[in-house]
């Protein structure tokens, strides 16, 4: 990743971050002049649970996997964050520590903004604000289905979720399998890596999906979305 021609200006970034896009010329240069961008490697972590947040960060690119620490060095992946994605905003509500844990998938190029300068933007630019609540409130649906899948679903509809989650465009057109392993896969559906190999391997050999190698592909969508909805 060749971070060395780029600037820190929102004018000239490709990604299409719609609450910077909101900025007008004056506030951008205030965002660019609180900023920084950092490459983090493959494993690294950009935040731990109860860290102190030192900003907001956006991702621009890579991919970075967000997840719930528990006892026994076990895990519950809550979201795969893309390009274009944030992490802290909790932080301008009041949260003074992290309640999660994110650790780069593959190389990554983050973006962080001071937390100042965010509720900076946030008062003086509604649009700006509402972009931000408009992404909380996605999230924040995101989660609530999630704790649901994890509550009531058996085993079977707790990966047929994660399948379907990761079958979204902003995450299958990028191979995101390539960078996921047996285990996290079973960590987003909150079982036991021996359990999720063997689902895997049952929905294979009904025809429910194609294993090669770590690429998973949906063949047969309807029978998925009828395991995902039974449960």
């Amino acid at each position: 990743m060749d971070t060395g021609s780029q600037e820190l200006n929102c004018n000239s970034c490709t990604l299409d971050v719609k609450c910077l896009n909101r900025l007008v010329p004056g506030e951008q240069d205030f965002e660019v002049a609180n900023k920084v961008m950092v490459i983090y490697l493959k494993g690294e972590i950009l935040c731990k649970v109860g860290g102190f947040p030192s900003g907001v960060k956006t991702v621009l690119e890579g991919f970075v996997k967000v997840f719930v620490e528990g006892p026994g060095h076990r895990n519950i992946i809550m979201k795969i964050l893309s390009p274009g994605e944030f992490l802290g905003l909790a932080s301008i509500c009041g949260c003074v520590t992290y309640s999660y844990t994110a650790t780069a998938l593959n190389e990554c190029l983050v973006c962080s903004i001071e937390r100042d300068t965010v509720m900076d933007l946030i008062g003086k630019n509604g649009k700006f604000a509402y972009e931000i609540a408009k992404w909380y409130c996605v999230n924040y649906d995101r989660a609530y289905a999630k704790i649901s899948s994890l509550g009531f679903k058996r085993l079977p509809g707790r990966m047929a979720d994660v399948l379907f989650y990761l079958d979204q465009p902003r995450l299958r057109l990028h191979a995101i399998y390539e960078y996921l392993s047996r285990k996290e896969l079973a960590d987003m559906a909150g079982i036991s890596t021996e359990s999720a190999v063997r689902i895997l391997s049952e929905f294979d050999k009904s025809g429910i999906i194609s294993l090669s190698g770590k690429e998973i592909s949906i063949l047969d969508h309807s029978r998925l979305e009828h395991i995902s909805h039974s449960g």
